[in-house]
C-alpha cells in the first residue's frame, strides 16, 4: 500500500511540476518496444520462408537429373513445408506480439480471425508434412 501511494506521489509529482507524464511515457515505450518485436518477429518469418523457398527450388533443379524423382521431389516438399510451418508460427508470435498492449475489441476480433486462419493452415500443413515423413524412404548407405 505504502509503495503504491509513494509510486502515485512521485508521478503526480513528476506530471504536474515539468509537465511530464510518467504513464504515458512509459506507454508509449511498451507500445514502441511491441511494435519493433512485431517488426523483427516478421522479418524472422520471411527469413525462414526466403531461406525454405530457395533451398526447395534449388533442390527442386538439382533433381532434374535424379532417377528417383519422385522420392526427391516428395523430400523437397517435406522441407517446404517444415519452413512453411516455421514460418506461420512466428507470424502468429507477431500478430500475438503486436496485440499484448492494450488491445481494442476489434483488434482481438482481427487476432482471433487472423490466428484461427494461421491455425487452421497449420494444422493441415503439419499433418502433410507427417504423412509426407511416413512416406519418404530412408536413405540406404
Amino acid at each position: 500500500m505504502k509503495l503504491n501511494c509513494l509510486t502515485f506521489i512521485v508521478t503526480e509529482s513528476l506530471s504536474t511540476e515539468n509537465g511530464f507524464d510518467f504513464g504515458h511515457t512509459a506507454e508509449e515505450l511498451l507500445v514502441k518496444t511491441a511494435f519493433n518485436l512485431k517488426i523483427g518477429i516478421e522479418c524472422l518469418a520471411l527469413i525462414v520462408l526466403a531461406v525454405g523457398v530457395i533451398r526447395a527450388i534449388m533442390r527442386l533443379l538439382a533433381t532434374r537429373k535424379v532417377i528417383s524423382r519422385p522420392r526427391s521431389l516428395c523430400s523437397v516438399r517435406l522441407d517446404l513445408g517444415k519452413a512453411l510451418i516455421l514460418s506461420l508460427e512466428f507470424l502468429l508470435a507477431a500478430d500475438i506480439a503486436a496485440t499484448a498492449i492494450s488491445p481494442s475489441w476489434d483488434v482481438i476480433g482481427k487476432l482471433a480471425a487472423i490466428s484461427g486462419i494461421r491455425t487452421f493452415l497449420n494444422y493441415f500443413l503439419q499433418k502433410e508434412v507427417q504423412e509426407l515423413e511416413g512416406t519418404t524412404p530412408k536413405k540406404s548407405h
